[in-house]
């Protein structure tokens, strides 16, 4: 007689989630490979999910939604696609489904999933900490079980009364990945030999930020050009764009910026500095040691609204996780091609700033915790269905 499989729901939304999902899935199959008790995992987010097998797929990471104004015009997008995802966990009734990160869109699933007396795992909670802090009460009625990233969000949540564990940041175990050979050099994607100085750009992943930002950043690599001759700049790809995108973005421009759409950890180890949109990506350059500069620009009325919202000192993961303003932030009416470009060449131009800043995120690294996130949430799941090891 066959056991009856174990069924898990996983939802991620945009790229950054994808990327984790995905890295769950594997851990989850690799520490059930072999029991005696089959699993099946649902999937819901992009083409890394994809990619695992994942059933009943269906694509919610390229749905790009920048601040209030956005969102609202995506309403009915969000609310066909939560229809959607909703209808297929009604019919399949996992054992336990999956949310991770995307809080705007997954907490309104989360109070209908519970309806259905469906335990639910957040996976990379909701920052309540940061902003709306009173989506923390939504968490304590609807949620099972949230997994943290940062040690600190561990007593936040405790001290809310609701289940939490801390399993580390999963970008540990993509940044301990060995470094690949030299992107430049003969054998380089970029096909030339590296200049004495490389600058990283990281406008963002969401187009609306993107086209808010990618300008100040092409003009600040301009005045770069100027004071320093000998600069490269490298354009890091999101998974979630196309080429097509960013060559209408980038156009004629005199400037040698070569867009990278692979490698690209191993091309921002390499940088001497980062200029990046604050988020996720603040948080891979430093755990790769890039010292950056953070920077953020929205809409008037997103800006007016977060600035309410928001109750952290700092926008940039680092200077968050270190309690100080280690690494520049040029934010909203800062986020300027002059000021980015000014913060640029006062750290290129020193060599002991540069230090000082790789000293400051190896802390940040060491905060952070040991590799292995994933696996430590995939076991934290697998212990709420009783699959607690290979079975």
């Amino acid at each position: 007689m066959f056991a009856t499989p174990k069924k898990i729901y996983i939802i991620a939304g945009e790229a950054s989630g994808d990327l984790h999902g995905a890295h769950l899935i594997e851990n989850l199959k690799s520490i059930t490979a072999g029991g005696r008790e089959p699993l099946q995992i649902y999937g819901i987010g992009g083409d890394k999910i994809k990619s695992t097998g994942a059933l009943e797929f269906f694509d919610l990471a390229h749905f790009h939604v920048t601040g209030i104004t956005d969102a609202i015009a995506k309403i009915p997008q969000y609310r066909k696609a939560a229809k959607t995802i909703l209808s297929g966990i009604s019919k399949v009734r996992p054992d336990v489904v999956v949310l991770i990160d995307n809080p705007g869109f997954n907490l309104h699933l989360a109070k209908k999933i519970h309806a259905l007396k469906i335990p639910i795992i957040y996976y990379i909670a909701p920052q309540v900490w940061a902003w709306a802090p009173k989506r923390v009460m939504k968490i304590k009625k609807y949620i099972t079980k949230v997994l943290v990233v940062f040690r600190f969000e561990e007593k936040f949540y405790k001290d809310h009364s609701i289940p939490v564990a801390w399993v580390g940041h999963p970008l540990k175990d993509l940044i301990e990945l060995p470094p690949a050979p030299s992107l430049f050099g003969k054998e380089g994607v970029t096909g030339e030999v590296k200049k004495r100085h490389l600058v990283s750009l990281l406008p963002g992943s969401r187009k609306g930020e993107l086209k808010m930002l990618f300008s100040a950043f092409v003009k600040a690599a301009r005045i770069l050009s100027k004071e320093l001759p000998d600069i490269s700049f490298a354009l890091i790809q999101a998974p979630t764009l196309s080429k097509e995108f960013y060559h209408d973005l980038l156009g004629k421009n005199e400037l040698d910026i070569r867009l990278i759409d692979r490698n690209s950890y191993q091309l921002i180890r390499q940088s001497d500095l980062a200029i990046v949109c604050s988020g996720t990506a603040t948080l891979e350059c430093a755990l790769l040691g890039t010292p950056m500069i953070v920077s953020y620009k929205a809409s008037l009325l997103t800006y007016l609204l977060a600035k309410k919202m928001i109750r952290v000192p700092y926008l940039g993961l680092p200077n968050l996780i270190l309690g100080e303003e280690k690494m520049p932030e040029l934010l909203q009416y800062d986020a300027t091609p002059e000021k980015i470009a000014v913060a640029a060449l006062k750290i290129l131009k020193n060599s002991a700033l540069q230090s000082q800043m790789k000293k400051e995120l190896e802390k940040v690294s060491q905060i952070l915790g040991e590799p292995g996130a994933s696996e430590r949430a995939a076991k934290e799941i697998l212990n709420l269905v009783g699959l607690d090891s290979k079975n």
